[in-house]
């Protein structure tokens, strides 16, 4: 069965472009705006969303947060793909929950390498609970709970918290987490993009202000 990829765009040429190209490999459905990809990802569940920015009715950013919001559709991944590309606007992006942000003009086979990679990662490999302190992270339902409450984190911060939660102690490096967590797209990836995560995943729980501590010019490490 073929995976199901959302493409929500307001230029026709590029969605035309998008469904042509993707619908080689997956099922796609489309949508004109914001609005309109809500209710059709609320109703046919995709296995992940590319996103434009710049829509009328409803955009981007507003879209990603109010799907990110909701029960029904926060697990989908996201992928921004955006005119917008300054740091600012990724890092802005990223912070409504976006599991990756590729800017305009891009290139069909990195957008499909980051679609592929993040689609492998959705998908749950078996290995035991992790426990450290207060953090209990299930990789089954790829949950996570701090002080016995849940978390709502995007998966790609859920997947940047188990990594370092399961090498307790020890430093992480920056290559190390986006060979992990972008794999293939990694080389794409910056510095940045694992910063915008980290301060996340600290907003939303306060306490990895002390768990999750930086090692200059290294990476990162996870401490109970």
């Amino acid at each position: 069965m073929r995976q199901k990829i959302l493409v929500i765009e307001d230029n026709s040429d590029t969605r035309r472009f998008l469904q042509v190209m993707l619908g080689r490999e997956f099922d796609v459905l489309v949508a004109g705006n914001g609005l309109d990809g809500i209710a059709i990802a609320r109703a046919q569940q995709p296995d992940l969303i590319v996103l434009d920015v710049i829509m009328p009715v409803l955009n981007g950013y507003d879209t990603c947060k109010r799907l990110k919001s909701e029960p029904d559709t926060q697990s989908i991944p996201v992928i921004f793909l955006s005119g917008k590309n300054t740091t600012a606007e990724i890092t802005y992006g990223l912070s409504m929950g976006a599991e990756d942000y590729l800017p305009k003009p891009f290139d069909h086979r990195e957008l499909m390498t980051r679609i592929k990679s993040r689609l492998l990662r959705s998908r749950v490999s078996v290995s035991p609970k992790v426990k450290v302190g207060k953090l209990e992270i299930d990789p089954i339902n790829r949950t996570a709970n701090y002080d016995e409450q849940p978390v709502p984190l995007t998966l790609t911060e859920y997947d940047i918290l188990r990594l370092l939660a399961s090498r307790n102690g020890v430093v992480v490096s920056r290559s190390e987490i986006m060979r992990e967590i972008w794999k293939d797209s990694a080389p794409a990836t910056t510095d940045r993009t694992i910063d915008v995560h980290i301060r996340s995943l600290r907003k939303k729980i306060p306490e990895m202000n002390v768990h999750i501590q930086s090692v200059y010019g290294i990476g990162y490490k996870y401490l109970p």
